[in-house]
């Protein structure tokens, strides 16, 4: 009997044995080994006292045991579809708590905004509403394109179009981009390209998506500084993006959870919680990996690798 369930079986049998329970019922592992490989497999026990002598010893015992394997294989199945299916009833709750406040809140500055526009206003006050309701089409926009990738990625139907790409050039256009809608003059923006030229069989609009997610979150929480990305020379046949600020950094407890779907350092933060997870998604799809390396108070570095070829 495997090790993990010898003492609740022998206390079991005990408990029959000394007559303080009538029967027993026990399911418990056995090691069973066939050509030298170990395996476990259940058994289920019953078992009662058939004849006790004068004293109240027992002399024999009748029961059965029989092999249950397949049954509790199909009982963790279900155990675990059940987990799965509540856990996706809650998350759809989150999503659809979050985004009903997340839609609602650039939507009322664009519905708002847009009617005292209709009124008697001056030039700068036109020019700065009109600056708000851009501001807040940016931002209702990505909340959906988050939402219809998200979908696609549970639906299994997120499009990936390979094929080789200029990575010196990709960074400078995002650079570019991001100099254009970073708010912050006091955060320096850079692309870092340690190769004069690098060429990367993968999906650029991927890619990209990736890299603003990092870059969108980085200038969220730098407000002096700079946020710094690119590549790192290849090695081992992998190659290694990444985005590195001088902001806030996360907080170790919440590292570990970064990723996950609806996860927000700072609630008060426009954004769906999304961007990360969805980018963890992509870069599992392009047969790499992600991560971050924070400190808090000092800033943090996103990551994640690709598998380096050509063709």
């Amino acid at each position: 009997i495997c090790k993990e369930d010898r003492e609740r079986v022998k206390k079991a049998y005990k408990e029959l044995t000394e007559g303080n329970v009538s029967k027993i019922k026990e399911e418990y592992r056995v090691i069973v080994r066939k050509n030298g490989v170990a395996r476990y497999e259940w058994v289920e026990a019953q078992a009662t006292v058939d004849k006790r002598d004068e004293k109240g010893n027992p002399i024999t015992l009748i029961g059965s045991s029989l092999v249950i394997t397949g049954r509790k294989k199909m009982e963790e199945d279900l155990i675990t579809a059940k987990e799965k299916a509540e856990e996706s009833n809650r998350l759809k709750s989150a999503f659809l708590a979050n985004m009903s406040h997340e839609i609602r809140t650039p939507l009322n500055a664009i519905v708002g905004f847009s009617s005292i526009l209709a009124e008697d206003v001056s030039e700068e006050e036109r020019i700065e509403y009109l600056s708000i309701i851009s501001k807040n089409n940016d931002i209702l926009l990505q909340l959906i394109n988050d939402i219809l990738d998200l979908s696609k990625i549970e639906a299994g139907t997120l499009e990936y179009v390979y094929a080789n790409i200029d990575v010196n050039k990709m960074l400078s256009e995002i650079e570019q981009a991001a100099r254009m809608r970073q708010p912050n003059a006091n955060v320096t923006i850079c692309a870092v390209t340690p190769l004069p030229d690098l060429f990367l069989y993968t999906d650029q609009r991927r890619i990209t998506q990736v890299l603003n997610n990092f870059i969108s979150n980085a200038m969220k929480f730098t407000n002096a500084g700079s946020i710094t990305f690119g590549y790192e020379e290849p090695k081992d046949g992998y190659i290694r993006f990444f985005v590195t600020d001088t902001g806030t950094g996360i907080p170790s407890e919440k590292v570990a959870d970064i990723f996950n779907r609806f996860v927000k350092l700072d609630s008060f933060k426009q954004g769906t919680g999304l961007g990360l997870a969805i980018s963890q998604n992509i870069v599992k799809e392009l047969k790499g990996e992600i991560g971050v390396l924070s400190e808090l108070g000092k800033g943090s570095t996103f990551w994640f690798t690709l598998p380096y070829r050509q063709e």
